[in-house]
């Protein structure tokens, strides 16, 4: 089985100015995917996604491959299962395993990717593995609004009040890892293809870099000082 690693890293963001080249622990977001996936023996190439000057630079000088994106999936709202498409006829592919690594993830660890593959090679029935970590704030201690427009607990209204330990285990996920073959990939057009298998990871390895506050937190953990 050929594992390919997928890293999109758009140029563009709205919160961070370029958020894939910041720093964590000294090295970028990217560089940091990029060096994960290369510690892992199964993983024969790593392939970054981009539409960015600067990141092409980035992964050539970590002997990442490059993919140059098409303007249609360079906005921010171009879903990355359309990159997925685009790299999947360019770099002329066939029956690899996508393992996509999303830079926004810089602690996720090798151990956690490993895992995930372990989870895809297992003798369970799956056609994809994704890594979650445990909500913060259960889901059934939640209301919403229903279609009478009257705000309703999501299961029942004894959760509300309920002891967390006396509830299930709710997962959330995560972005950090998704595992699935080319062709399941494009078949469905989704990283949940079913059988789905989910991988839980620890909070801290689980944070995802969408603001500034996000990357000072990340530096903390590293350097062990928590915030």
């Amino acid at each position: 089985m050929e594992y390919i690693a997928i890293i999109p890293a758009r140029g563009g963001s709205k919160g961070i100015k370029d958020k894939n080249l910041q720093l964590v622990d000294g090295v970028s977001l990217l560089a940091r995917a990029i060096n994960s996936a290369k510690n892992i023996e199964s993983i024969s190439r790593v392939i970054v996604s981009t539409d960015s000057e600067s990141i092409i630079e980035e992964a050539i000088a970590y002997n990442a491959e490059v993919h140059r994106r098409r303007h249609l999936t360079s906005s921010d709202s171009a879903k990355t299962i359309d990159v997925i498409k685009d790299i999947y006829g360019d770099m002329i592919l066939s029956d690899e395993v996508c393992i996509l690594l999303q830079p926004t993830s810089p602690l996720r660890q090798v151990s956690d990717i490993q895992a995930c593959i372990n989870e895809y090679e297992s003798n369970y029935p799956v056609n994809s593995v994704v890594s979650a970590t445990l909500c913060e704030h259960h889901p059934y201690k939640v209301i919403v609004q229903d279609d009478t427009g009257e705000m309703v607990p999501i299961r029942q209204i004894s959760d509300l009040e309920a002891p967390r330990q006396k509830l299930p285990k709710a997962l959330r996920i995560n972005g950090a890892i998704y595992i699935s073959s080319f062709e399941n990939l494009i078949k469905h057009e989704s990283f949940f293809c079913h059988p789905t298998r989910f991988f839980e990871m620890g909070e801290d390895e689980s944070i995802d870099i969408d603001s500034y506050k996000d990357l000072e937190r990340a530096n903390s953990i590293t350097k062990g000082k928590l915030l």
